[in-house]
C-alpha cells in the first residue's frame, strides 16, 4: 500500500489542462513515483510529469 499526500500547487498546475478541478487530488510518494488520483476513485488517475516524480531521499554519509 502506497502513502499519498495532496497535490502542491506546483503538482496542480502541471495537471490543470487534464483536470478542470484539482483540490481533491492526491499523488503516491514512493520513490520514483508520478502516479496522481481522486481519493478513493484510482481509475480517474494519471502521472504527473517526468519532472516532478519523487527522487530518492538523500542519505546522510554515516
Amino acid at each position: 500500500m502506497q502513502v499519498f499526500r495532496k497535490l502542491d500547487n506546483r503538482e496542480r498546475a502541471a495537471i490543470k489542462e487534464k483536470h478542470s478541478f484539482t483540490a481533491d487530488l492526491w499523488r503516491c510518494t514512493a520513490e520514483g513515483c508520478r502516479w496522481y488520483q481522486p481519493w478513493h476513485r484510482q481509475s480517474d488517475g494519471g502521472l504527473l510529469p517526468e519532472e516532478l516524480k519523487i527522487q530518492a531521499a538523500a542519505t546522510e554519509p554515516g
